[in-house]
């Protein structure tokens, strides 16, 4: 039940960014135009958001936030090493892909447990 609640809670507090054509995108919460900073910014505060194609309802929200971390990568704030990231690439397509799947999410639990 506690589980439900959170889940219930997230979904009341779940900003809905909608993405038009000309990629400009809207957040319905505010009411207002946002760029990839904006969106940045929330991931940094905590607020949950999803962003959807306008037309279609497709969720686009890991397409934005591989792009907001692309753009930091490229930008000179690396988290990654060329050795890494080649890694990860590696991973992905092996058998262990869920047993570090699971791993990052556990290690990185901590940064939505605020």
């Amino acid at each position: 039940i506690h589980e439900h609640l959170n889940m219930k809670s997230e979904e009341k507090n779940l900003r809905i960014i909608k993405k038009y054509p000309n990629r400009r995108l809207y957040d319905e919460t505010d009411s207002k135009y946002i760029n990839f900073s904006d969106l940045h910014k929330m991931i940094l505060e905590g607020k949950a958001f999803k962003v959807i194609v306008d037309k279609t309802n497709e969720d686009q929200t890991l397409k934005l936030m591989l792009q907001i971390f692309l753009d930091l990568e490229l930008s000179g704030h690396q988290l990654f090493s060329d050795d890494s990231l080649k890694s990860l690439i590696l991973l992905s397509n092996s058998p262990a892909r869920q047993f570090v799947n699971l791993y990052l999410k556990n290690l990185l639990s901590w940064q939505g447990a605020k």
